[in-house]
This record gives C-alpha cells, sequence and structure tokens, in this order.
C-alpha cells in the first residue's frame, strides 16, 4: 500500500499546478469548482502524508476528501450553468444549501469515523457513519440529475460550456464508483472492503482510480475552456459605434 500512497501523492502533487492555472484563468464564474478541486488534492497529497507517517487520522482524512471532489463537481456545474443563463438569487440559495449539506453530511461521517477508532466505539458512531454517507450518497444522485437536465433539456450551449458538462457526466460515473464503494466499505463487515483491509486491487480499482479519473477529466476540461471568462466578457461588451464620413 505504500507504493500506491507515495504514487498518490506524487500524482496530486502535479496535478494542484494546473488546478491552480485554472482556477486564476476561470476567475469568478469558477471560483467553487476550481477552489474545492484544489481542496480536494490538498487532502490527497496531506491524507498521503499521513500515512506514510502511520497516523491514525489517515483513514478519516482519505474518506472525508470525496465531499471537496463533489462540491468541486457542483461549483463547475453552477459554472456552466452560468454561461448559459446568468445567476439569479435563487440559484445562488440553492447552491449554498448544497454546500451545507455536503459540508454537514462530512461533518457527520468525519465524527462517526473518529468515534470509531477510538478505544470505546459506540453504536451512535456507526449510525453517524451511515448516516454521513447517505447524505454524500444523495448529494451525489442530485448532482447527477442537476447535470443530465442542464446537458439534454435545458437546451444547447456553445462548445466550451459542453467540454464542462461532458467532463462531468463522465466524470459523475466514476465519482459514482466512489461513492459506492465507500458506502458499502463502511456499512459492511466484508474484511476485503474494509478501507484498512482492503486488497491493493480493490482498493486502485475502486477507490483511487475513480477518484483520479474524474479529477483529471475535470482539469481537461478546465485546460480546454481556460479562455471562457474572457469570451464571455467579449461577447457581452458593447460594440464600438462606428462613424462615417458624410
Amino acid at each position: 500500500m505504500a507504493a500506491l500512497t507515495t504514487a498518490e501523492l506524487a500524482i496530486y502533487a502535479i496535478l494542484i499546478i494546473p488546478t491552480l492555472f485554472i482556477l486564476f484563468k476561470h476567475g469568478k464564474p469558477g471560483l467553487l469548482g476550481w477552489i474545492y478541486l484544489a481542496v480536494f488534492c490538498s487532502l490527497r497529497i496531506i491524507g498521503g502524508a499521513m500515512f506514510l507517517s502511520h497516523s491514525s487520522a489517515a483513514n478519516i482524512v482519505s474518506n472525508i476528501g470525496l465531499s471537496p471532489l463533489l462540491l468541486s463537481t457542483a461549483g463547475i456545474l453552477h459554472e456552466a450553468q452560468h454561461y448559459r443563463k446568468k445567476t439569479s438569487k435563487l440559484k445562488m440559495i440553492k447552491i449554498l444549501l448544497f454546500h451545507i449539506v455536503v459540508t454537514g453530511g462530512i461533518a457527520i461521517l468525519a465524527t462517526g469515523l473518529s468515534g470509531l477508532q477510538s478505544d470505546s466505539p459506540t453504536p451512535d458512531d456507526q449510525s453517524k457513519v451511515k448516516a454521513g454517507l447517505g447524505i454524500l450518497t444523495a448529494s451525489w444522485v442530485l448532482l447527477v440529475i442537476q447535470t443530465l437536465y442542464i446537458m439534454f433539456l435545458d437546451g444547447f450551449a456553445p462548445l466550451d460550456n459542453r467540454h464542462l458538462l461532458v467532463s462531468l457526466i463522465i466524470g459523475l460515473t466514476f465519482i459514482g464508483i466512489r461513492v459506492v464503494y465507500t458506502l458499502v466499505a463502511l456499512t459492511s463487515n466484508n474484511p476485503d472492503l474494509n478501507p484498512t483491509t482492503d486488497t491493493l486491487a480493490i482498493r486502485v480499482v475502486l477507490s483511487f482510480l475513480p477518484e483520479l479519473i474524474a479529477a483529471i477529466l475535470y482539469i481537461i476540461a478546465g485546460i480546454l475552456t481556460r479562455n471562457l471568462r474572457s469570451e464571455d466578457k467579449r461577447q457581452r461588451k458593447p460594440s464600438e459605434p462606428s462613424y462615417t464620413l458624410a
């Protein structure tokens, strides 16, 4: 497992660089999406370092790292929506509520996991883990529904906008694999799926690769759409008056 953790740490240390570049290029409309992707990369780096130093909190950091990826997805979806229909107050309230729900879910999950790893775990700790995972799973389902609605039922969009939406749909598929794996792993008694006792193959296929593929897809889409904000400003800029000689 140490080799996988070392590779993960190195990969995300590299990926955070283009993520910060994308954050700069996309600016305010993409602020939430790309900041949370940078947070996700940072948590994977921190979690890897903690695992290599044999910290007991490494498993908690690994599992809560899923929430920034969900929040990044929501933020990128908001950016794609922004260039179709300008953000209204109602949409901002919905985005805020979604972030509160996901943050609350991960807080409940982290509290439960911390309790389970303590010297005196209680049944209430397991209930908190299940509740937190339930919230994260429901959040993923909502993101899938909203992304599909925007892409297929809300009209067509400029090509750059579709780059973001396609990356979200494919990325959400892989995030779903990670969500389901986490849900089963933390709520079942199967040692082969337990995050602390699972096999290398299971961890690579169901945890490491789905997250990595989703992150890379988002980064590729972010680079392809790096000029989206400047192009949008150019299109909305009033044209200069033209003068002709009489």
